[in-house]
């Protein structure tokens, strides 16, 4: 497909630098999500006890399940690499993690996790199908979409945090564009669709 060309061109093309993967690699969708889940788990449970049950908890359902379904698609051939580059690859493996994320909503949700913990994964998941439909016909940055989804609900529950942290999203941005990740649409597309996504669902829920 064309749009996979051109994703593989610019990618052979770019000239990253240490900057930009160490920025890339320490904002992956992974870290950013457990940073927000840490928070959220400590400042609802009673005890850091049971806040760090609650973000293990996260950390196997949420993050670790659909990590472990990408790498079955690299091991299958059904993804090419693990920042998946061609477009084509990805609606399958949106699906997959939406998937896997609802069940962890509604895991945590009957275990009596946190309600802003839970309102956080539904918000996810919420998110995976917006940008799993955008992805049939356009490729926007998943990296982007999840750290501007994070920092809206950041911004939610405190207004100033959330547009410090609002400062890392240019960072990211340049980081995955010199890296020859994503163009800047794609970028800011990602950006648009993580923060609107995630700012209506939690928002409304809190």
């Amino acid at each position: 497909m064309r749009t996979d060309l051109d994703d593989h061109s610019r990618l052979n093309n770019a000239r990253s630098t240490p900057a930009a993967r160490l920025i890339a690699g320490a904002l992956t969708p992974a870290n950013v999500v457990l940073a927000l889940m840490a928070y959220l788990a400590v400042k609802y449970t009673a005890s850091l006890l049971a806040a760090a049950a609650w973000w293990l908890a996260a950390l196997v359902l949420v993050v670790g399940v659909p990590y472990l379904i990408l790498f079955r698609a690299l091991r299958n051939g059904s993804a090419d690499d693990r920042q998946v580059v061609r477009r084509s690859q990805r609606p399958a493996l949106m699906a997959s993690a939406a998937g896997a994320v609802t069940f962890a909503l509604v895991v945590l949700y009957l275990a009596g996790a946190p309600r802003p913990l839970v309102w956080l994964i539904l918000a996810m998941i919420c998110g995976l199908v917006a940008m799993g439909l955008t992805t049939m016909v356009w490729k926007a940055s998943m990296h982007m979409a999840v750290a501007a989804g994070v920092i809206a609900v950041l911004a939610i529950e405190v207004l100033r945090a959330g547009i410090a942290a609002a400062l890392l999203l240019p960072v990211l941005g340049w980081a995955r564009w010199r890296d020859g990740r994503h163009s800047v649409m794609q970028l800011a597309g990602g950006a648009v669709i993580g923060a609107t996504v995630a700012g209506v669902v939690y928002g409304f829920l809190r």
